[in-house]
């Protein structure tokens, strides 16, 4: 275990940005569970990316991008899917919980090796790496044990969260080739406000009926303003170190390691008081390490 990390420190900078990345996520995921009781998941949109824009902007202002740019529409394409994607992952955690929901999310490297094969034949998947990677994906299974208790429209919002996870990451990867990694964050962040602050409007001052899209304003009051924050900042985590991971790795490989979400999902959960894992519990943690370990490994050589 100790070499792992040592070789990871060292020489594979894009696999500790997704550590990282990871870490941030599995954080702002609990406390966006513990805000749904009182927010809609739409406004946890909202919160998400309000706080990080005016910090990136500054950055932009402050230190103006050197890039080549001329695919704005994908740019705007990547920024929208990441607003659905928000949209999914929220109403998860609203209405699956906080284990099913990252059992869902971290299903999206499945869909990145499948897209992979499609779209771009150089990032392909050997056998032995689709055969770790649903290693690691019968280790989430054995974690947290789906509930099958819940409406299948519900689970399907699931489906899409890992499958616009996916598209994302590799989209990131393109973006990346025209644009400065700011940018990229920008489009996504400025996309989520807009829709959502179009969600909240439609819902508080024309009455429409709340769902999936539309959703009435609550006030917050107090400390939870100072959630607010730290919600958006955990998020501007997530979405920087992705994009960092995505400079240094393949989409593959970073959508492995990202699986690591789990493991700090379990220990925040644990450290609120939580029980400890089961053994199988404990089995498929092992089966999570090994599998994005050897996924990443076999992908550099």
């Amino acid at each position: 275990m100790f070499k792992i990390i040592a070789n990871i420190m060292t020489q594979k900078k894009g696999i500790l940005f997704m550590l990282l990345s990871s870490l941030c996520f599995a954080l702002m995921s609990a406390l966006a569970k513990d805000m749904n009781q009182v927010f809609p998941s739409i406004e946890l949109v909202l919160f998400r990316n309000m706080i990080g824009l005016p910090f990136l902007i500054g950055s932009i202002f402050m230190r103006p991008s050197i890039q080549k740019g001329g695919k704005l529409g994908f740019l705007i394409y990547r920024g929208f899917l990441g607003a659905f994607t928000l949209y999914c992952l929220f109403y998860s955690l609203e209405n699956l919980g906080l284990s099913l929901t990252n059992t869902y999310g971290q299903a999206f490297p499945l869909f990145i090796a499948i897209f992979t094969f499609i779209w771009i034949p150089k990032e392909k998947l050997s056998g032995r790496q689709v055969l770790f990677l649903l290693m690691g994906f019968y280790g989430i299974l054995l974690i947290f044990r789906p509930n099958a208790a819940v409406s299948w429209q519900k689970h399907s919002i699931g489906i899409m969260y890992a499958v616009g996870t996916a598209l994302g990451y590799m989209a990131i990867k393109e973006a990346q080739n025209y644009y400065d990694s700011r940018w990229v964050i920008f489009s996504f962040m400025a996309a989520g406000f807009t829709a959502s602050s179009i969600s909240l409007i439609l819902g508080t001052y024309f009455d429409w009926d709340t769902n999936f899209f539309i959703a009435k304003w609550v006030q917050p009051q107090g400390l939870d303003w100072l959630k607010v924050l730290l919600l958006g900042l955990l998020a501007l985590g997530v979405q920087s170190f992705t994009t960092q991971a995505l400079r240094y790795e393949k989409t593959s490989i970073v959508g492995a390691v990202g699986n690591s979400s789990v493991l700090f999902s379990i220990i925040i959960e644990i450290s609120i008081g939580h029980d400890f894992p089961t053994w199988l519990g404990l089995v498929g943690m092992a089966l999570v390490l090994i599998g994005s370990y050897q996924v990443s490994s076999r992908g550099n050589r």
